[in-house]
Order: structure tokens, then sequence, then C-alpha cells
């Protein structure tokens, strides 16, 4: 179980430090076979759409009265946001921090996107996310465990979780 949370913890790391880089680097945002990552304007374009028709008619200014003329500050916070759930995920280091940033992220566009058509299109993604939160998933093939190792500290943070041992030596 904890090489599976292991490879979703990596997984999502990669999704968000590739699409945190497209933000800074634009070129690397197109891929071939038609595939591509968010860049920062179509980060901002997806914003845009998402708060057009929203709702929430605060949540609606916010993005038109702030965030958009603002995209200079912005779109770099978000890609640097990306970049650091990013890298915390796919190191293992912080993973709870990391996973709880990139959640939150998600749980952003999801609202952002209130009339839209997917009921579960976004939570395919942040539900895992919270479930890393609580998961210690940096224990397994991440720096969290091998700093819980000499820390005390870090292991009551972010160490395997304290227990028997697993039966017959497996995990």
């Amino acid at each position: 179980m904890s090489r599976a949370i292991a490879i979703l913890r990596i997984f999502f790391g990669l999704v968000y430090l590739t699409n945190g880089l497209a933000k800074f680097i634009p070129g690397i945002a197109h891929l071939p076979g038609g595939y591509f990552l968010i860049d920062s304007n179509g980060a901002r374009s997806i914003i845009e759409h998402n708060a057009r028709n929203h709702p929430v008619q605060a949540y609606h200014d916010l993005v038109f009265n702030l965030f958009v003329p603002n995209w200079s500050l912005f779109g770099p916070m978000l890609g640097v946001g990306e970049l650091t759930a990013g890298v915390l995920l796919t190191l293992g280091l912080a993973s709870s921090f990391g996973a709880l940033l990139a959640a939150l992220l998600s749980v952003h566009v999801q609202f952002s996107d209130a009339t839209g058509p997917w009921l579960y299109e976004y939570a395919v993604e942040w539900v895992p996310l919270l479930c890393l939160v609580f998961t210690r998933a940096g224990a397994v093939w991440g720096l969290d465990g091998a700093i819980a190792r000499g820390s005390a500290s870090w292991r009551l943070l972010f160490g395997p979780h304290p227990g028997p041992p697993p039966r017959g030596g497996r995990e």
C-alpha cells in the first residue's frame, strides 16, 4: 500500500511541477501529439472563462477587479504555488504540505467552474490529494522518510505512522 501511495504522490508531483514550469517557460507547454500543459496565458483564460458567469458575484468581482488586472503578479504566484507543490510531492519532502497546497489549488479551480457541467471532474484531482495529506506519503521513496530517521520532530510531522510493524515483514 505504501508504494502505491508513493506512486500517486510522485505522479501528482510531476503534474504540478510541469504545469508550474510551464507558467515560467511557456515553450514547454505544447507537447508532441497535441498534448499541452497550462501556461500562464492559459491559466488566465481559464479563470476568466470560469468567472465570467459565476453565480457568486463577489468571486466574479475578485477575479475581474483583482486577479486579471494584476495577472503579472498573480500568474507568477500561481506558478510558484504549483512548482512548490510539485517539488514537495515529487521529492516526498513535507509531502503533506505539498499535497494540501495542490489540493487547495485544485479546489479553487472547481469553485471557479461553478457553472461547469462535470460534477466530479475536478474532485478526481483534489480528493486523492487530500488523502495524501493524511497518509504521510513521503515516508516511502521520499525525503520525509529519510529525514524522519534522524529527526524526532520531522518524524512526528511527516514520518511514517507509528504503530506495530506490518505482519510478515511486508507492506
